[in-house]
């Protein structure tokens, strides 16, 4: 459930886009440098996309974080890199008991960078290839999972690890696939 925790973990060992953890204020010159605008903003926790806001440029980060140390000045909040060439859209692998159970490509369906089928993204299947499957058990067995819903961005040198759901949901795996997930965790 935390996220950053589990970015430091997979770091060491899968691509990850580059991840910082921050108090505001925060310094927008050091954020261009280090990650470049736009740049995503995450709280520690959160699902479904909430807690999730891309930030465009220097001025609306410093605006937004004005906003975040009046509400909520102790928040530890997560700056990641945004990994244009996947804007508006990831994949979902859904993996059981080391196994992959299936994998869907969600895209926005409008000009959002999210593309959660929660939040009213779409969903279609996609092909499973020896890379997306070794990525997904490799990274599910490093966080010491059973189940799991790993994201992937599409990078421009192949995959990178969005974030990895602990209790993934399923409705949208079984739509894009035609998959019974609930009957494949009973089993």
């Amino acid at each position: 459930k935390d996220k950053l925790f589990q970015m430091q973990i997979l770091a060491e060992k899968f691509p990850v886009p580059k991840t910082i953890m921050v108090k505001f204020p925060v310094n927008a010159e050091i954020v261009e440098k280090k990650l470049g605008f736009p740049v995503i903003i995450k709280t520690l926790s959160g699902s479904q996309g909430s807690g999730v806001i891309l930030s465009h440029d220097a001025q609306s980060f410093e605006d937004l974080g004005n906003l975040i140390q009046i509400t909520n000045p102790n928040a530890e909040i997560i700056l990641q890199e945004f990994i244009s060439s996947s804007k508006g859209r990831d994949l979902r692998v859904f993996v059981i008991g080391n196994r992959v159970v299936g994998c869907m490509e969600r895209y926005a369906t409008d000009d959002s960078f999210k593309a959660n089928f929660s939040r009213g993204g779409g969903v279609r299947a996609f092909k499973v290839t020896p890379e997306i499957e070794q990525l997904a058990l490799s990274v599910t067995a490093e966080l010491g999972l059973e189940i799991s819903g790993v994201d992937l961005l599409f990078g421009k040198d192949g995959y990178m690890i969005c974030e990895v759901n602990s209790s993934p949901g399923f409705k949208g795996m079984e739509q894009a696939t035609g998959k019974d997930v609930a009957q494949e965790l009973i089993d």
